[in-house]
């Protein structure tokens, strides 16, 4: 993996703007499968996690109903997981740099929450070790070296006035990271500005243009629509009238403006 060259706060919390975070994904793409910012297609979320991170995949059943749906092992621990077995909680060795996903994402239907999970889960790799570093010094009140990821993290929209703790601000980082990756601005500006996509979508969907292109984003990078409506939300790119022309973008050439820093 290539050195991002991170800033930190006096917390060990990275500095990072949305446009920052933008760049990384950009830089790491390039360095693992440049292809997929000039030919957009689903990132093979997996692949990109063993083989270009090298980190270790776990499943296992990390909370009774499956709210749990992941976490980032940063050292050798014991987790606390659901046994289905005896129904009771229930502790599971795990070594360091591995990323445990709940077994409840491996269902057919949960597909978008795990490629979402597993990309979140990376993003706390990439950007939060050090926040969640081994220090003999917190010995009186040791941070865990492991993530805990609800539901909420990983799907849940980010309100940019509840961003108060060091917490929130590492899952926003790590939930925007996730959607950046899996939808890379450069290969949907690619999506956006297709000539036969505006073409169709303008006069077959009339009315609901933007739900299509979401829809189109959807397929074409296996997310959620609802996930692909937020990221076309966060690159301000819309095909309503009213909002920015497709003109204004097509002069700013490779200059991308996501959403304003909370």
């Amino acid at each position: 993996m290539i050195d991002l060259r991170l800033s930190f706060d006096t917390n060990k919390v990275p500095v990072l703007r949305h446009n920052d975070i933008e760049n990384h994904v950009d830089a790491l793409i390039a360095d693992y499968n440049p292809a997929l910012l000039e030919q957009p297609k689903a990132l093979d979320v997996d692949d990109f996690t063993e083989n270009y991170l090298g980190l270790h995949m776990h499943y296992t059943y990390l909370s009774h109903k499956g709210f749990i749906c992941g976490r980032m092992v940063f050292h050798n621990a014991m987790i606390l997981i659901y046994n289905p077995k005896t129904g009771l909680v229930d502790e599971e060795p795990v070594e360091k740099e591995t990323i445990v996903i709940d077994n409840n994402l491996l269902a057919e239907k949960m597909d978008h929450v795990y490629r979402s999970t597993v990309m979140h889960e990376c993003a706390h790799w990439v950007y939060h070790r050090l926040y969640y570093s081994i220090d003999k010094l917190q010995y009186k009140n040791p941070r865990p070296p492991y993530t805990l990821c609800d539901m909420k993290n990983i799907t849940g929209r980010t309100v940019p006035g509840q961003l108060s703790s060091d917490h929130d601000w590492i899952e926003h980082q790590a939930k925007y990271f996730s959607a950046a990756i899996l939808m890379p601005r450069k290969a949907v500006f690619k999506i956006y500005h297709e000539p036969f996509v505006k073409q169709y979508i303008r006069e077959n969907c009339v009315g609901r243009e933007n739900d299509e292109l979401a829809r189109l984003m959807s397929k074409t990078f296996h997310v959620s629509q609802e996930s692909a409506d937020i990221r076309l939300k966060s690159l301000r790119l819309s095909y309503k009238s009213g909002c920015r022309k497709d003109s204004f973008f097509s002069q700013m050439g490779n200059i991308y403006e996501p959403d304003p820093d909370y």
